[in-house]
């Protein structure tokens, strides 16, 4: 028996169910044909649908969100969506959606026992499919931390011109690394569509400082509720404040409902500072 419930109608044969007794099972409802000669034997669930396409066709690899689903990044999504070879050509139900590319074995990866891209590739996959929003989301807490940004490149610069290439080239290049919170992340992107980048949650001396950018010697920090209503928090970050002030850095304070509201606008001041800093500094020196 199929751990997913899933058979083919070569299988159902083999096992010794008669042609007409497979007919009749699908009419009474025991079965349930999802797929061209594919059966499930109990209500199929979205593993089983997954098992299927792959049952249907030897070929086909779980990509885009199904795979991003599969490697535990997001929540159920509503259609199957695999990867087959360009010549495939088959009609398909509502729930399913084939991708046509050829894939290198090295792009795939095993996953629920189920064929599926390699992470690297599930990005570079759900950047074509995914609203932008939802994207810059997954693309930032993939790099920080089950994706290394080095197998990402890696794998963007072997077809630099292929579909979905190029929206994920762009958003690495904007991508919020290591940021501890939304309006971190958030500030984050918006100071590196301005080709300002800071590092996130960077050490500076004794201390691990929200945004740093070095050369100018500017900490930029992102001050969340606990920040007012916590006495200690407030000690803390004061005597850490003053540490770095003493030790020639500028550091910046704003409000996270601020940063929420408008990313925009605080990432075009921090550049401005950070911009007149590295050209001053750079003249003293």
């Amino acid at each position: 028996m199929s751990p997913f419930g899933i058979h083919t109608f070569d299988e159902l044969i083999a096992a010794g169910v008669p042609r007409s007794t497979i007919g009749s099972r699908c009419r009474r409802g025991h079965y349930r044909r999802v797929l061209p000669r594919t059966y499930a034997v109990t209500e199929p669930t979205a593993l089983a649908l997954c098992h299927a396409v792959t049952r249907w066709q030897p070929r086909a690899v779980l990509s885009h969100r199904t795979a991003a689903w599969l490697h535990g990044w997001i929540g159920e999504p509503n259609v199957v969506e695999a990867t087959v070879p360009t010549p495939v050509r088959v009609r398909t139900p509502k729930w399913l959606v084939l991708h046509r590319r050829n894939l290198d074995d090295a792009q795939v990866r095993e996953c629920w026992s189920l064929p599926t891209v390699s992470t690297a590739q599930t990005l570079v996959d759900c950047g074509a499919v995914m609203p932008t929003e939802e994207f810059e989301r997954l693309i930032d807490e993939r790099l920080s931390g089950s994706v290394a940004p080095e197998q990402l490149q890696e794998l963007l610069n072997q077809c630099p011109g292929r579909w979905g290439n190029t929206r994920a080239r762009e958003q690495f290049r904007m991508a919020a690394l290591r940021a501890a919170s939304e309006p971190e992340r958030l500030l984050a992107r918006a100071l590196n569509q301005r080709r300002c980048p800071m590092a996130a949650n960077e050490p500076v001396g004794p201390y691990v400082c929200d945004l740093v950018d070095a050369r100018a010697r500017v900490v930029v920090e992102v001050d969340g509720r606990e920040f007012h209503s916590e006495p200690d928090v407030f000690r803390r970050d004061r005597r850490r404040q003053n540490w770095l002030v003493r030790q020639g850095w500028l550091v910046l304070r704003y409000a996270a409902y601020d940063v929420l509201a408008d990313p925009d606008a605080v990432a075009e001041e921090v550049a401005a500072v950070v911009r007149r800093r590295r050209h001053n500094r750079h003249r003293s020196a």
